[in-house]
């Protein structure tokens, strides 16, 4: 019995999320005759008010600005400041487009970037409209706004690097991972510097293209330029082990961080899902149990998945039965609680776990519980095993029959030499020879229905 695997997967994916949007930065304000303004006292209305010599001291210093790029190859633009005037209105915009006020953004900023004269404030206004589209779900929008942004060489550096970092973040949004890694290699190239966000997004973009060395290079470099990695680059480098089959790196990657997190659901079904893929069975059930004991697991696949394992565990043990008794405790449970669906899968799980345990009356019960809404006639054949078991011949013969006439399984011969002992059980030798007769035409059954036969006195 194999635990599903797209379960696995998919508890891995669900971790890569995506980095959120930078703040876009304020504008830089230049006054009448030169005069620079604060970003503080632009806020509160104070740009052009007479101010003490001390105070014009504190303006002047504060409006001075180191770049945070003083490394950087590309060649800032000369003129990237804006009147008083209309750095209100822009700062304003800004703030809105970051705080989520829509119609505010747009009141202030659309008429900047539609007809302002100066390119630096109609830059910004753009990356704040951009914004705007992007919190409204219009990924593809704010791309091309953000681009012609980018595009006009008109943004500092400082805005220019944080736009392209945005805008990179967008594409891998839209899926565009091509893209994203060639803003992210534009933004290495010419900012001159380094950045422990940049090389996670690459790692991200790498990890959606399944280029999974190039990812686990990229998060392992983005943590070596920070000291506060975040969760979810843990979660791509994980992810790409896995998918790379390197269970070991992906289990101590997986191991350490569940140490730091115990109660975190979505690490302790990682660490689950490597364990089970590296064929490790007792180490994922003892993870799962204690999920189960503090009710982590709460979909119907890490039921199943658990009551499978413990299955598997019977099956390749000398002694089945404690193990496939647990998987029905496994399956009950989730049963009771509602997370476990009635249906064909479930109760043939059940059916088989009982089987396993040596309980054919629970294991018949199962079956024909599965039975109505099975497609093929596997349920039936199985229920026809265990009735057959327990000297219900009649009941035996009736879902054996209703096997063979749906079809659809691979031991019809199987189902055939069962089917001839029960008729033979009910006294009904033509029958039963009937029956023998099909099993004879089986690989699997030729030699028993050929014995049987022969006992008859059939040639």
């Amino acid at each position: 019995m194999k635990p599903d695997s797209r379960w696995l997967v998919c508890g891995m994916c669900s971790a890569l999320a995506l980095v959120l949007l930078p703040s876009v930065a304020f504008a830089q304000m230049g006054g009448q005759g030169g005069q620079q303004c604060s970003d503080i006292q632009m806020l509160q209305h104070k740009c052009g008010e007479q101010q003490t010599k001390k105070s014009d001291k504190q303006s002047d210093k504060q409006a001075k600005h180191e770049s945070k790029y003083p490394n950087a190859t590309r060649k800032e633009p000369a003129k990237t400041g804006v009147s008083a005037k209309e750095g209100k209105s822009l700062n304003e915009g800004l703030q809105a487009a970051n705080s989520g006020d829509t119609a505010t953004a747009l009141k202030d900023l659309q008429p900047i970037a539609d007809s302002g004269s100066n390119a630096y404030a109609k830059a910004l206004a753009m990356l704040g409209l951009a914004q705007v589209k992007y919190r409204g779900g219009d990924t593809k929008g704010a791309i091309a706004l953000q681009k012609q942004a980018i595009d006009s060489n008109a943004l500092d550096n400082d805005s220019y690097f944080q736009g392209l970092e945005a805008l990179a973040q967008m594409y891998i949004a839209d899926e565009d991972y091509g893209d994203a890694l060639t803003t992210l290699d534009s933004w290495s190239n010419q900012s001159g510097a380094q950045s422990a966000d940049i090389d996670a997004l690459k790692g991200n973009a790498y990890y959606r293209l399944q280029k999974y060395p190039e990812a686990v290079a990229a998060i392992q470099k983005a943590k070596s330029l920070s000291d506060k990695p975040q969760p979810s680059w843990d979660q791509i480098e994980m992810a790409s082990y896995f998918a790379m089959d390197k269970y070991d790196d992906a289990a101590k990657l997986a191991e350490a961080a569940l140490a730091k997190d115990p109660n975190n659901s979505t690490l302790l079904q990682n660490v689950i899902a490597i364990y089970i893929n590296a064929h490790q069975d007792q180490k994922a059930l003892a993870l799962l149990e204690r999920a189960r004991s503090n009710g982590q697991i709460k979909d119907e696949t890490g039921y199943m998945n658990m009551a499978k394992m413990y299955d598997n565990l019977g099956q390749n043990s000398s002694d089945p039965k404690a193990n496939a008794l647990k998987a029905v405790a496994v399956l009950n449970e989730g049963m009771d609680k509602g997370i476990i669906q009635p249906g064909v899968d479930s109760y043939k799980l059940l059916g088989d776990s009982y089987a396993i345990a040596g309980d054919y009356k629970n294991a018949a019960a199962a079956y024909g519980k599965a039975s109505p809404d099975a497609k093929t006639g596997q349920v039936d054949f199985l229920r026809g095993q265990m009735l057959e078991n327990l000297d219900r011949h009649k009941e035996a013969r009736d879902a054996l029959k209703q096997a063979i006439a749906k079809g659809g399984f691979k031991r019809v011969g199987a189902a055939y030499l069962t089917l001839g002992n029960a008729e033979l059980a009910l006294k009904d030798k033509t029958a039963a020879i009937a029956a023998y007769k099909q099993a004879e035409q089986d690989p699997e059954t030729r030699s028993d229905a050929r014995r049987t036969l022969k006992q008859l006195g059939h040639k």
